[in-house]
């Protein structure tokens, strides 16, 4: 859990560091170029992927300790993973290539990515639990991209290198991830059988591709609606902006995906629930005051993070700040419950749902309303996938949460809407304003939550970080 947190933090971290600096010197215009060619070229990972990502964390966490069979189903995934790739990356060249003389670099590079991501092998080391080496591999990557965007990223012609630096860190990572893998994994002559894995891969293929039209195709159709770049900039620009504060939500949902597999295929469902429960307080007493802070200090963000230029955007932050919470639960429901159990259908069921849910919405509500529209489907679609994957993971695992905590965190939160307008009141620059308001708002949260509700999951968290700082 400490090295998914750290490793959370760096990815936090690297935005918030860049962004500054890279939406000053692209713009809304040269973003949403990158961007678009970016989302694009990750609904064809998700296709070159077909599934084996979420499958193979779970088929490892099980076979883990028998070194024979974990080596012939890595040999099994990665042949599948090469075929599926191949044709992938043939589908994206047939589907872009009118685009390719407007930005050749940006769709080759985005190709790149494609063939890079299928063979980047983090199922691996995420089924394996190696979470300290893949802390410490991508801490390393992730700061030498930090400085390579300084060096290179010099005017607003440098967005093809900026998208570049990506791909490259992504390529060191895969190789770091292929050297680990084959230092632990004696391959043997044995015939493979790829027919066993087509059936669950197929499920799991079904719905990260439906999870893919919805995460993914908004911004395409917001991009054929308006055909406007400035427009797609804004949108993507701050949908990466509070997907960043999810990976933080959901780092312990990371660590216990492969222990929850691990613990199904052993049938020990009360300590899955356990764990379960922890995770959905966590989320809940976590996730609530960080989607307030996000609503309500959403100016002073864009400001700061993306400048003058990007405040346009600001409706879009505070429409889209309650995805950490809702994305969230949704990920507890689906990844650390579902999932281990096998009930990948019943996940796909959700995930369908979803999918018609965004593209109905998006081309009902772009037209009028624009990247708002979007902002909106995004939001309503995430909140029908969670609900939908609530209730049917609740048959597996009966959550326990009481009322009043959930009120308890709620009020608290509401506590943080005086002292930011208090702190906008006596400071002019958002960056001051940030500066005071964020660890006021956490101490004040932390006193009362800590000191009048004696809230069980804060308190746990306190002398969780208090051992750790003995250790």
């Amino acid at each position: 859990m400490v090295y998914q947190l750290l490793l959370s933090a760096t990815q936090v971290l690297l935005p918030l560091v860049t962004y500054p600096y890279i939406t000053r010197i692209l713009g809304p215009d040269n973003l949403g170029k990158v961007n678009y060619v970016d989302f694009v070229s990750q609904v064809f990972m998700i296709l070159a992927a077909f599934g084996i990502p979420f499958y193979a964390v779970r088929e490892i966490a099980t076979t883990r300790d028998n070194a024979f069979k974990r080596a012939a189903l890595i040999k099994e995934l990665v042949l599948l993973q090469a075929i599926f790739a191949v044709l992938s990356t043939g589908v994206f060249l047939l589907f872009t290539f009118r685009n390719w003389p407007s930005n050749p670099a940006l769709y080759a590079t985005g190709m790149a990515n494609i063939l890079i991501s299928a063979f980047s092998f983090d199922w691996y080391i995420q089924g394996m639990e190696q979470f300290r080496f893949a802390a410490v591999r991508t801490i390393l990557v992730r700061v030498t991209m930090l400085v390579s965007f300084f060096i290179l990223v010099k005017n607003e012609q440098d967005y093809s290198i900026y998208f570049a630096i990506f791909s490259v860190g992504m390529l060191v990572i895969a190789l770091f991830n292929s050297i680990k893998m084959l230092q632990e994994t004696h391959f043997s002559k044995e015939p493979v059988n790829l027919r066993k894995h087509l059936v669950p891969l197929w499920h799991f293929f079904l719905t990260s591709s439906a999870i893919s039209i919805y995460v993914y195709f908004d911004t395409i159709i917001l991009k054929h609606i308006t055909q406007n770049d400035q427009v797609v900039g804004y949108y993507t620009t701050v949908l990466k902006m509070v997907k960043i504060f999810i990976v933080i939500i959901i780092a312990m949902g990371t660590v216990l995906m492969p222990r929850m597999s691990y613990l199904a295929g052993a049938g020990k469902t009360a300590e899955i629930k356990m764990h379960a429960n922890k995770l959905l307080q966590f989320i809940l007493v976590a996730g609530l005051p960080l989607c307030c802070g996000l609503f309500m200090l959403a100016p002073e963000i864009i400001q700061t993070i993306a400048g003058d230029k990007f405040m346009p955007a600001v409706p879009l932050m505070r429409i889209l700040a309650f995805l950490p919470l809702i994305i969230g639960l949704s990920n507890l429901f689906c990844f650390q419950t579902l999932v281990p159990f096998k009930q990948e259908r019943k996940f796909l069921l959700a995930v369908i749902v979803g999918c018609i849910t965004s593209v109905s919405l998006n081309f009902l509500l772009i037209p009028s309303l624009s990247a708002q529209g979007a902002a909106y489907a995004t939001t309503i679609t995430e909140l029908i996938i969670t609900i939908i994957t609530g209730i049917l993971a609740y048959r597996f695992i009966q959550f326990e949460i009481k009322t009043s905590s959930i009120l308890q965190t709620f009020f608290t939160s509401l506590l943080f809407i005086p002292l930011i307008l208090l702190c906008r009141n006596v400071f002019a620059s958002p960056l001051m304003v940030l500066s005071i308001a964020i660890p006021s708002c956490c101490t004040l949260y932390f006193f009362i939550q800590y000191f009048i509700f004696n809230n069980i999951v804060v308190k746990e968290i306190k002398q969780y970080v208090q051992n750790l700082l003995k250790f």
